[in-house]
């Protein structure tokens, strides 16, 4: 019996289907033309070989007249079913009289299989056109809905995933979904059609070979019912493997530089052997379950026509039907009926392969979103007052050690913050509470005296430019990077923020100026120039809240003063945080927050905080020292 597993997944797979129901009526519109022509095409089997032997039979004698225009008085058993014939075309007078034309000589036959060519033409091209656009056009959905949907995901979510893993289930696995839905509309609708078509001839041409046929639907169906779950089980192992392949390969080739600086080709070869060993032989496990599969098909098909075979010419030269009838059952039952058995059987084994790759995709939408609009979400049209913690406390996991503990900040509208301490302060942790990459556990983040977490986030974020230490650029043009904090500006609006950054003139004297492509993750430029570019990017942005993490420790002096610059443009009549590590940058800040162990422990400026024995104040002598060695 078919799982109930794999009917609620193929409904969900069709679901996507619903807005090309108009494209999908076509197909199956186009399916049964095809279906039908073929079918009229196999009836005129029995005409043209009763036909060819009546003609033998006028020059030899041996052979035994058959007469295919009168009933065979020798055979009583057959009299009821051509009686039977005889009333259901009574009834329909038109199709008797178009039969008779159609049929009444070999010229006829070919007239007629000629008129039905264009037919068999322009239904199996539309069926197949339409069915195929309907099936890319679901494919295409789905991994923009997955994309979609992962997007909506908080920073925790891609933190606790491997990237590999995810870009796996957007490509392989979504390719093995392909693979279903082409079975779902290729030969699950298809086939049935067939069948019945099938089934309609071989009873039109002998009914009691018929019966026989019914009894290989559950023989052939057997083994895929049975291999169905192995099919499944060995395909979704098969795709966890190849997700763990996409995620080394990803890793190695992003880290080739450390690769290489280490000498690690070989270690790093030998772990992608492994990892491909493995997908391997859990491949190879699907591999032999499939063609167990399909070889107990071809054989139970092979006995199957060989049974009719034997039982059709025991039934000819018994004179209970005649050599056309045997021949048109024959080619209905075995190249419609049974054959579209045997593939339905197969499709099953195939559509239990492609559901495991299914089950991964939706997996991915059964994920909600843990960062999202609150039911009353209101808007934030601008910001009046500042940004406030209140009792803040955060864990990364929810309930482990705690990051911040019992925060309390007031930031106001327009001032300038540092905040310094220790690795492991929590200094990043409380500026990614702003833009809510995070929720704190206990406590609120609030804005204009309003809880972020009911302000809606497009808004909240609208507000926000951000630049950290490791600057991300993609792999586009110059002027693409730098666009990317405001999507409608102009190009003298991304020129002007260049200049502010102090990177105009740079991009200026490059061969192609603003349309240089950077590489990926920006590899072409320096440190201090990817940095400048992502405090264009800022500026292009204008909005009122900046965050500066660590956004100039790694540069060396010469970068860090131009850095340092271009920050002192961006901070301007904006509320600034800045997660500072070299400390000389900082002293010109309104207020600096001394973190340490997840605590504030000191507030102050510079001169307040260095006149006491403060622990900014062995911070800072202790990185003076390091800066004079």
């Amino acid at each position: 019996m078919i799982n109930s597993a794999v009917v609620r997944e193929c409904v969900k797979l069709l679901s996507f289907a619903r807005p090309y129901w108009k494209y999908m009526t076509m197909a199956i519109f186009a399916m049964f033309i095809y279906t039908s022509m073929s079918g009229i095409q196999i009836s005129l089997i029995k005409p043209i070989i009763d036909k060819l032997l009546r003609g033998e039979t006028q020059k030899t004698a041996e052979l035994p007249k058959i007469d295919i225009d009168q009933t065979n008085q020798a055979s009583g058993d057959t009299s009821s079913a051509k009686q039977f014939k005889k009333q259901v075309l009574n009834k329909f007078k038109f199709i008797e009289t178009i039969h008779k034309h159609a049929t009444s000589s070999f010229t006829s036959i070919g007239i007629t299989m000629a008129i039905i060519a264009p037919f068999i033409f322009l239904s199996c091209y539309y069926q197949q056109y339409f069915r195929n656009r309907v099936m890319w056009a679901v494919v295409v959905d789905i991994r923009n809905k997955v994309c979609d949907h992962l997007l909506l995901q908080p920073l925790s979510f891609f933190e606790n995933r491997k990237s590999g893993d995810l870009i796996s289930r957007l490509t392989n696995d979504i390719a093995t979904t392909q693979s279903g839905l082409s079975v779902l509309f290729d030969e699950i609708l298809l086939q049935p059609m067939k069948l019945i078509c099938g089934l309609t001839l071989s009873f039109y041409f002998s009914w009691k070979l018929s019966l026989l046929t019914l009894i290989a639907f559950p023989v052939i169906f057997f083994p895929a019912l049975t291999m169905g779950k192995k099919i499944k089980k060995h395909g979704k192992g098969s795709l966890k493997h190849l997700s763990d392949l996409t995620d080394a390969l990803r890793e190695m080739f992003t880290g080739i530089r450390i690769v290489k600086a280490f000498k690690m080709e070989a270690e790093e070869s030998r772990d992608i052997y492994e990892i491909g060993e493995r997908f391997f032989h859990k491949r190879l496990k699907l591999v032999k379950t499939k063609a167990m599969n399909e070889g107990i098909s071809e054989f139970l098909y092979t006995i199957g026509l060989a049974a009719l075979i034997v039982c059709g010419g025991y039934i000819v030269v018994s004179g209970r039907v005649t050599p056309g009838e045997l021949a048109g059952f024959i080619t209905a039952t075995g190249f419609m009926v049974i054959i579209g058995i045997k593939k339905l059987a197969k499709s099953y084994a195939t559509l239990q392969e492609s559901l495991s790759g299914v089950s991964r995709v939706f997996e991915l939408f059964a994920t909600e979103p843990t960062i999202k609009d609150h039911p009353e979400a209101v808007p934030l049209e601008k910001i009046e007052k500042g940004i406030s913690f209140n009792e803040v406390s955060f864990s990364y996991d929810g309930h482990g050690e705690l990051i911040l503990k019992d925060v309390n900040l007031t930031i106001h509208k327009g001032e300038v913050v540092a905040i310094v301490g220790g690795s492991g302060a929590g200094k990043s942790t409380l500026v990614n509470l702003i833009p809510r990459f995070y929720d704190p556990i206990k406590g609120s983040v609030e804005v204009d005296g309003i809880d972020i977490r009911k302000i809606k986030q497009d808004d909240l974020l609208s507000h926000i430019a951000m630049v950290t230490q490791q600057t991300f650029l993609f792999n586009r043009s110059l002027y693409e990077n730098i666009l990317y904090g405001k999507r409608e500006a102009t190009l003298a609006d991304v020129q002007s923020a260049a200049k502010a950054s102090n990177i105009h003139d740079f991009i200026m004297g490059l061969p192609k100026g603003y349309d240089t492509v950077v590489g990926e993750l920006g590899v072409k430029l320096s440190g201090g120039q990817r940095q400048r570019i992502a405090i264009a990017r800022a500026i292009l942005k204008n909005a009122s809240i900046l965050l500066l993490d660590e956004a100039t420790s790694s540069l060396d002096y010469e970068s860090e003063k131009l850095v340092q610059d271009a920050i002192n443009n961006l901070i301007t009549g904006r509320t600034t945080i800045i997660v500072a590590h070299r400390l000389s940058t900082i002293q010109h800040c309104d207020r600096i927050i001394v973190m340490k162990h997840g605590r504030i422990v000191e507030t102050g400026n510079h001169e307040s905080l260095m006149a006491c024995e403060s622990e900014y104040k062995r911070v800072y002598q202790v990185h003076s020292d390091m800066v004079h060695t």
